[in-house]
């Protein structure tokens, strides 16, 4: 059992051994997401923590723009089975695309977005490396809670959940602004007692962003309650 404060503490087992019983058993199939189904292949991390809230959130972020403009560029990274950018894409106004490290994550939201009737374009990437330059109004990511190193395990849904010493949120940060629009921002779904907010904030001030919460909630997973704060980052004026 996980035991949840600003840094991660387990008793007699290791962090990357308890993920690894918890990917012994995740579920795949057709589930449900909000008021409808989902389908979520073998080796992709289910929807089943945040995703909902992220679509959520991110779709009152899309809203909020469309009040003063025609259209709005949304990129997710990290799409996973697809739940978050597929709910946003079917916004009217919107141009959707999103991308993942793990190509059957990439094949998963492709074939939501087909069976959901929903346009977007999802690339096999490693954070922005094979994304094609265009200037996204909003950029969102869950990124992966933790900073611990999870050790030799290859299983590539840890990187949903690890990132060691959050070396991807700093290469995001700093490559970020090649694909952001002017005037556009970024949203960043964290955890309050998984995630290390004091290198979280620490990273986001190096790269010159200005960071405001646009949201929080809780949501009970797994027996533990999620204080999920939703962060709205904007590059500083120079």
């Amino acid at each position: 059992m996980l035991l949840t404060s600003n840094k991660m503490i387990t008793t007699e087992l290791s962090l990357p051994i308890i993920a690894r019983e918890y990917l012994k058993e995740t579920p795949y199939g057709q589930m449900e997401f909000g008021d409808r189904d989902i389908i979520v292949l073998p080796t992709v991390f289910p929807p089943d923590i945040n995703t909902l809230e992220l679509a959520k959130v991110t779709s009152r972020l899309v809203r909020k723009f469309l009040e003063t403009n025609h259209q709005c560029r949304v990129f997710e990274m990290g799409v996973g089975s697809g739940g978050a950018i597929l709910s946003v894409a079917q916004i009217p106004g919107i141009i959707a695309s999103g991308s993942d490290i793990s190509p059957m994550a990439v094949l998963n939201a492709q074939v939501n977005a087909l069976w959901w009737g929903a346009k977007c374009d999802i690339y096999h990437s490693n954070l922005f490396d094979n994304v094609p330059k265009n200037e996204f109004d909003i950029i969102f990511w869950n990124i992966p809670w933790l900073c611990e190193n999870p050790g030799e395990i290859e299983d590539i849904r840890f990187k949903a959940g690890f990132d060691p010493g959050y070396q991807d949120l700093q290469t995001f940060l700093s490559d970020v602004n090649q694909w952001l629009a002017p005037g556009g921002s970024i949203l960043l779904a964290i955890e309050e007692n998984f995630c290390n907010l004091d290198a979280i904030d620490k990273l986001i001030d190096q790269a010159n962003f200005q960071l405001e919460i646009f949201d929080t909630t809780q949501v009970v997973w797994q027996g533990m309650d999620l204080q999920l704060i939703f962060i709205q980052l904007v590059p500083r004026a120079i």
